[in-house]
């Protein structure tokens, strides 16, 4: 078989596009050690910050003691737990989000002033008859959760009815809330209705959520930051985003969750019903990078397509080792586009990547040939993968169909360029070469 035999050629071809493999790999592991990297100095950052941020509250906790008979009628003394939860609760946060930087790593995080009001009323009270559960009371406290204590600012206000209440850190359980802090309350015989009002000024990073426990919740939002994504169980009822922030208004009532107003000697999971908002900067460089490298082969294998029908129609073949360098630029791309993705932004690193990687083999393409017209060919043949590459990123949901018709496309540009070739002859003449 001759040096410039068509199928020695294409065999090598297929043996230079399975060991450009081994460097599109490297660089996806790369990129995945360099996402692991951001993620890390995210958590070192939000560690000495404050991390994310769920504040819930108040639970009002009643606790009394009273003389029962056992099985065996003997008098014991029982505790019991009364637990409720507000009639209304009215919310009001404003987040203003800084930035702060490790190495190359930008970190949104934030501070947020929070207005807590609402009040309990016990005349609707369906289980509990709060003259009855005080007679014997031990100890009466509101409980409020917030997820990191390092988050807060100043001194927190609470009052109760108008008046000042003691706040104190720490919880007296962990059935109800994780971490937070508590303030003892009075209540008295006859007074069916408590006013509350809590002010926090509270920092934190990424989330921030809130949890809906009155029977009516209302939660009114806004901050400068522009690219808030509602997390958590409820999206706003309404919201407006601008270049210059948002606003929301979250509205939830008792129905919407999976828990009572009021319980007794008993424990529910609140946290499963949170909602909020992300302030995480959208860090989908690396998302986007992955996803690119994985078209590599497929970009590979339609350039080298080109190149062989050049070659058909052109009568000079390529040296593998040519080939083996016009596959490592291609590799190369995608080394660039990480490196350059970790800068600025990922459409500009995609445009200077694709640009620099699509003129080095269009010049090096007009170099072997020495004709300009296949160097911009080859040019114009890779502005157009790369254009759909890009294309194909930016349309998640309908990738599989794009793919599909830009591969029927092309299939039919290839079928349509040869279809006056007489591949017998052209094997023909291969062959007879050799014969002689």
């Amino acid at each position: 078989m001759r040096k410039d035999s068509i199928i020695l050629r294409i065999v090598i071809s297929a043996v230079i596009i399975i060991i450009l493999i081994i460097p599109l790999v490297m660089i996806q592991s790369l990129i995945t050690d360099r996402q692991s990297y951001r993620n890390d100095a995210v958590a070192e950052i939000n560690k000495n910050w404050a991390g994310s941020q769920i504040v819930a509250g108040p639970v009002l906790t009643i606790i009394n003691k009273e003389w029962t008979e056992n099985q065996e009628g003997k008098k014991i003394l029982r505790q019991n737990k009364y637990y409720m939860l507000p009639e209304n609760l009215n919310i009001e946060s404003e987040v203003f989000p800084e930035t702060r930087y490790r190495g190359i790593y930008e970190v949104t995080l934030y501070k947020t002033d929070i207005k807590i009001t609402g009040s309990f009323n016990f005349t609707n009270s369906q289980k509990f008859k709060l003259d009855d559960i005080i007679k014997n009371v031990t100890e009466n406290y509101l409980s409020f959760n917030i997820s990191d204590s390092k988050g807060i600012e100043d001194n927190i206000v609470l009052k109760w009815n108008g008046a000042d209440r003691e706040v104190n850190p720490g919880l007296k359980e962990t059935q109800i809330f994780r971490n937070g802090f508590i303030s003892n309350v009075d209540l008295e015989k006859g007074n069916k209705k408590y006013n509350f009002k809590v002010t926090l000024h509270l920092k934190g990073s990424e989330r921030l959520e809130f949890i809906p426990l009155g029977k009516i919740t209302e939660v009114h939002m806004k901050s400068n930051w522009n690219n808030p994504s509602f997390t958590g169980e409820f999206l706003p009822s309404s919201r407006n985003v601008t270049p210059h922030g948002f606003t929301a208004v979250w509205k939830i009532n008792q129905f919407n969750r999976n828990y009572p107003q009021e319980w007794h000697n008993l424990t529910y999971n609140l946290f499963q019903s949170s909602f909020g908002v992300n302030l995480l900067i959208p860090v989908n460089e690396y998302q986007k990078t992955m996803r690119t490298s994985k078209y590599g082969i497929m970009i590979i294998l339609l350039t080298f397509v080109s190149f062989f029908m050049i070659e058909i129609f052109n009568k000079k073949a390529l040296h593998p080792i040519q080939y083996l360098l016009i596959g490592l630029s291609l590799v190369i791309f995608y080394s660039l586009l990480l490196a350059l993705s970790e800068y600025m932004l990922f459409q500009y690193s995609y445009l200077i990547s694709s640009i620099l990687v699509i003129a080095l083999i269009s010049f090096y393409t007009k170099s072997v040939y020495a004709k300009v017209n296949l160097g911009l060919l080859i040019g114009g043949i890779l502005i157009l993968f790369y254009g759909f590459m890009y294309t194909i990123l930016q349309l998640q949901d309908y990738s599989l169909l794009l793919g599909n018709i830009a591969l029927f496309i092309i299939m039919a540009v290839i079928m349509f360029a040869t279809r006056k070739i007489n591949w017998y002859e052209v094997f023909g003449n291969e062959n007879n070469s050799e014969q002689k």
